[in-house]
């Protein structure tokens, strides 16, 4: 018979999970490192070796804190999850995007490990094939927890460190666009949070936006929030800031903008009005 309660075993579990190793939890509940290690095991959790906690990915390129990590941190915030496996030390970091995009998966390989295995991956839903790439990591885990809600994400997302437009940019990879509107150019982030889009709105706001906030159905019935931005001159200064200096982003949707950009510079130039955005 376990001395261990199932309550018990299950909290050694998802200390285990979360990095404590066996002889750690051991002294938490004054027992031997082969009891731990016989509950793991008879819990089917993978034991990991201390040459194997980081495998593949064997650092936090997170740490860095420059533009990538901002921007990916976003778009995983929106494209990206956070899969509980409970065969595994740590839970799996996912990044997919539709094959179209697939060199930002391939920057995020690249930024993660060159050694991660790039996958392609066919969706039925949109019968098209998807770029995908995904890993264990207790440190990346960890610090992309601390920077945001990925617990039931779609619908409690949450951002816990001030965005920049960087972080922005990633977050309008994931789940934005530009929306050609009467020979304008609308900009819009939608999500499922509520929480979430108020953050953004905030962000716009405080950076002299004017922004709206909508409400609306899906097919299955189910509430989308939608930020939106109508006035040209605040759409084309919004595509000045995510755009300046920026070295990653999805192709597409900056040559939308540009093309818009360069359209508003043309009329202006012919009427003989100066743009407010300079490039």
């Amino acid at each position: 018979m376990s001395k261990f309660t199932k309550e018990k075993e299950l909290k050694i579990i998802k200390l285990y999970k979360e990095g404590k190793s066996q002889k750690e939890i051991a002294l938490l509940y004054n027992t031997f490192n082969t009891s731990i290690r016989r509950v793991l095991l008879r819990n089917n959790i993978l034991i990991r070796g201390n040459d194997k906690i980081q495998r593949l990915c064997k650092h936090n390129p997170f740490k860095r804190n420059d533009e990538k990590s901002d921007y990916f941190l976003g778009l995983l915030l929106t494209d990206g999850s956070i899969a509980s496996n409970i065969t595994k030390s740590s839970n799996t970091i996912c990044l997919s995007l539709n094959e179209k995009d697939g060199y930002i998966v391939e920057e995020f390989r690249k930024f993660i490990s060159s050694n991660l295995k790039l996958q392609r991956v066919f969706q039925k839903l949109n019968n098209s094939y998807m770029n995908a790439v995904s890993f264990t990591n207790i440190e990346v885990e960890d610090w992309l927890r601390r920077k945001g809600n990925f617990n039931n994400k779609s619908f409690e997302c949450k951002i816990y460190t001030p965005i920049n437009w960087n972080i922005l940019r990633g977050i309008f990879d994931g789940d934005g666009g530009f929306h050609p509107n009467s020979g304008h150019l609308d900009f819009f982030i939608c999500g499922k949070s509520l929480v979430f889009m108020k953050q953004i709105k905030f962000f716009l706001n405080k950076n002299g936006f004017n922004t709206y906030l909508k409400e609306r159905s899906n097919s299955n019935g189910n509430s989308l929030y939608y930020i939106e931005i109508y006035k040209i001159q605040d759409v084309l200064r919004l595509g000045e800031l995510m755009y300046n200096n920026a070295h990653i982003f999805i192709k597409r949707k900056y040559e939308k903008w540009l093309a818009f950009y360069e359209s508003r510079r043309a009329y202006t130039l012919n009427s003989g009005k100066e743009m407010a955005i300079q490039p």
